[in-house]
């Protein structure tokens, strides 16, 4: 076998290594290349394996066989490196590596960190999960989980270095670290694609979100602030959405029963106004009928609820559920608090004067549900009528019930005549009134005549003095 000194390697363009004229031989000792490959002999002249020999600044491995190894994984000491095509250790650099793994989940490909001493960075020796930080291309440094072979890990992982696989990964997974080509710990908020068939629930869209803390680990059974917004996380680390009902046991009040927290692209604990379909348990009619309402939280997340409450200075009104009302109601009221409610949508439905209820008209204006003050006209099952509600004291934005303003309300709607009736007799409290068209009392009047041709003298309040066919003296 011919054997010739080793004078230069041809330089590997992605590594720039060589070992070059730096590897020299004396007499039986050194580098020489036989039958294509490299081989070293030691001072005994006997060829070299398993082993690191260095030539100028880079370290070259010597296989079982004595040839120079290249393009591979090098397990040596319970240690992995990586030597490029000329065969030169690499350092400081991502490498990826095709996967033998034969496990029906696992990548095409691996991908290791090789460290300043060659080294591939890999788990630790507790068994525990730990992390590298590596800076990547655009400067940035990120955090890296790897196995005992010095494996990138990635997706779900646990609490000892292995990866969870599987439908049920996202629900047993500690870490999450993104796809095979990635690997990077996720930190912070994270929407993760999940493998789930949430009940009743048409808002899924095939993914929840995450929020993983400084240490990578995921949120989970618990209530967290975060930016100044309530997130609530379920045993799994999924963000809450839609309606949560608060346990009994848990519940400070009777009003805490339910908390809403925003669909899945926000998942924030709702404050303020917001609308949504109530929750089976909260209204199960609007629920079945896809109902949406109006809710109001408070700065702790709960509704709002059996009160009138002045929001930005408009009051609103909000039943046992939560659900702002909208439209004419009778209220039966303790201060601010309803104790019960009943919509009116006919005038038979109407009370009557001494109704211990009282009537509200919560409309359009200035906004939806704003209670309403003063006059406004109201559709009741087809039909115009003219409220009247206070402007002011403790039974603001009740309706008026007697005689206001030379004019007889019923629970806030006008008595009144019509066009063609002219005037019209109305009884109240015992006494007999003239109201015209506009639904003014006739006050002081002397042979007005109504639609039938039927005159009428009045008094000065208004009631009737005398009436008849004939022409009054």
């Amino acid at each position: 076998m011919k054997k010739r000194k080793l004078k230069w390697l041809i330089p590997c363009a992605a590594a720039l290594f060589t070992i070059g004229a730096s590897m020299t031989s004396f007499a039986a000792q050194g580098w020489a290349e036989e039958n294509g490959s490299w081989v070293y002999y030691d001072n005994n002249g006997d060829i070299t394996t398993e082993t690191w020999k260095k030539s100028g600044d880079n370290w070259f491995y010597l296989d079982s066989d004595g040839q120079l190894a290249t393009s591979q994984v090098i397990e040596s000491d319970d240690n992995y490196y990586y030597v490029n095509s000329v065969g030169a250790m690499v350092t400081d650099e991502w490498r990826e590596v095709p996967s033998d793994s034969d496990e029906e989940d696992a990548a095409d490909t691996n991908w290791y960190y090789f460290g300043s001493n060659g080294k591939a960075y890999k788990a630790s020796s507790t068994g525990k999960t730990t992390f590298k930080s590596v800076k990547i291309a655009n400067g940035e440094t990120r955090s890296y989980a790897f196995d005992t072979e010095g494996k990138m890990l990635y997706g779900w992982l646990d609490d000892a270095s292995t990866r969870i696989t599987g439908d049920d990964a996202w629900k047993e997974g500690i870490y999450y670290c993104g796809a095979s080509s990635d690997g990077a710990r996720a930190d912070g908020w994270k929407s993760i694609e999940v493998e789930d068939e949430p009940e009743k629930d048409d808002n899924f869209n095939g993914s929840y979100w995450f929020y993983f803390g400084s240490n990578g680990k995921k949120t989970t059974d618990t209530t967290k602030t975060i930016n100044g917004k309530k997130y609530r996380f379920n045993e799994y680390g999924a963000a809450e959405y839609d309606w949560y009902e608060v346990t009994p046991a848990s519940a400070s009040t009777a009003s805490s029963a339910n908390q809403y927290y925003n669909l899945p692209e926000e998942c924030w604990q709702a404050k303020g106004w917001f609308k949504a379909v109530p929750s089976e348990e909260l209204d199960a009619e609007a629920y079945d009928d896809d109902t949406q309402y109006w809710f109001y939280a408070n700065t702790d997340g709960n509704l709002v609820k059996s009160q009138i409450k002045s929001i930005d200075g408009i009051k609103y009104a909000f039943n046992e559920k939560g659900e702002m009302l909208h439209g004419l109601y009778k209220l039966t009221l303790t201060g601010s608090t309803i104790e019960s409610y009943d919509e009116i949508e006919t005038e038979n439905e109407l009370p009557a004067v001494d109704d211990t209820g009282l009537v509200y008209y919560f409309g359009n204006s200035p906004k939806e549900g704003a209670m309403a003050t003063g006059k406004t006209t109201i559709e009741l099952d087809g039909e115009t009528y003219t409220f009247n509600f206070r402007k002011s004291g403790s039974n603001k934005g009740a309706g008026y019930n007697g005689i206001t303003d030379d004019s007889i309300y019923i629970q806030g709607r006008l008595l009144k005549a019509d066009k063609d009736e002219k005037y019209k007799v109305v009884e109240f409290n015992g006494k007999e009134y003239l109201i015209s068209t506009s639904g003014k009392l006739a006050k002081s009047k002397t042979n007005v005549k109504d639609g039938d041709e039927k005159y009428y003298i009045t008094n000065s309040d208004g009631t009737i003095k005398e009436s008849g066919y004939d022409k009054l003296k």
